[in-house]
């Protein structure tokens, strides 16, 4: 069940940051709104899959439902950058939350990019059937 929260989660994210960056230029009340909404979806996404896998399965990822298809050390790296991606975000919404445009507009482009490999690798690396 987690795995399917944490998905529907992380799609919701990806597309509240995808119509959220669409709306940069043209609106910017609403690109803030689209965008907290994704930090804030991601960071629910990102709990309940901290929260089920360390929490009530004692760190075991399969039996929490995340059941890895690729080796091991491409799950690593799609931690590892996973992480990065989650440090970004942070950096990116209090840019913007303090209005400092030059080191927002600079990151953003990283951020987006790095957050879609996440995303998308993670529909990749892990399902829930053995």
């Amino acid at each position: 069940m987690t795995y399917y929260i944490v998905n529907a989660g992380m799609t919701a994210a990806a597309v509240l940051f995808s119509v959220g960056y669409a709306l940069r230029k043209r609106n910017n009340r609403a690109h803030r709104i689209v965008m907290s909404a994704a930090v804030a979806t991601t960071l629910l996404a990102a709990l309940a899959l901290v929260f089920a896998v360390h929490f009530l399965f004692g760190g075991d990822r399969t039996l929490a439902g995340f059941i890895p298809v690729a080796p091991d050390w491409v799950v690593l790296a799609h931690r590892i950058t996973a992480s990065v991606a989650f440090l970004l975000m942070l950096v990116m919404a209090w840019s913007g939350a303090t209005r400092r445009r030059g080191l927002h507009v600079a990151l953003h482009a990283w951020f987006l990019a790095l957050f879609m490999v996440v995303y998308i690798s993670g529909l990749l690396i892990f399902t829930n059937t053995p």
